[in-house]
């Protein structure tokens, strides 16, 4: 007996560190699912409020400095869009409640982008909510002319992307999520939060 455990104890020595190191190994995927799960939940619960349209609760003006220093920037009104933008966003746009929605939350959704994805599904969830954001935005303008429409829709994104992406770090983030695309189905229903 004592000569079979002298070599049966290497080999069940080995099965179990096997095991533990699979048990280790294991424990990120899960917290893993959990985060996307969470994330998504997240990014699915975020909707621009009419307070947010009117500037019921404007944030005052960020120091450019630190408003750029991270991805996410400043939030001091904890909306979901950056001050900087918000703000710019009123400026451009001071008269016009419908668009300036649209405006507001199309650039949530590219905050999401930046902000929130990490993996293909959260990716897909921006994704979606980006899409929402852009249908709402052409029901914005004229739509007797699809070419002057297109335009139009296509200019007023690049100007909040620009607004949204505007530093190296964010364009970096930006590029890396793009590594993470891959196909997903379209939101049924409202586009407009404020329709919703």
């Amino acid at each position: 007996m004592k000569h079979a455990w002298r070599y049966a104890r290497w080999p069940i020595g080995v099965l179990l560190i096997a095991y533990a190191i699979l048990v280790v190994w294991r424990i990120p995927a899960v917290g893993e699912k959990e985060r996307t799960a969470e994330t998504i939940q997240f990014i699915q619960s975020r909707e621009l409020t009419l307070a947010d349209a009117r500037g019921d609760n404007l944030p005052p003006a960020p120091d450019p400095v630190l408003a750029d220093a991270t991805i996410e920037g400043i939030d001091a009104n904890n909306n979901y869009i950056r001050d900087d933008v918000e703000l710019a966003i009123f400026e451009k746009y001071p008269n016009d409640l419908k668009l300036r929605a649209a405006l507001l939350q199309y650039a949530m959704a590219i905050q999401m982008y930046l902000s929130d994805v990490f993996n293909d599904e959260t990716l897909a969830s921006v994704a979606k909510m980006e899409e929402r954001a852009s249908n709402c935005l052409s029901t914005q303008f004229p739509q007797t002319d699809a070419q002057q429409l297109f335009k139009i829709r296509s200019d007023t994104k690049k100007y909040i992307k620009n607004l949204v992406v505007n530093t190296p770090t964010r364009q970096q983030k930006a590029n890396d999520n793009t590594r993470l695309i891959s196909s997903f189905g379209s939101l049924e229903g409202e586009e407009c939060d404020l329709n919703r």
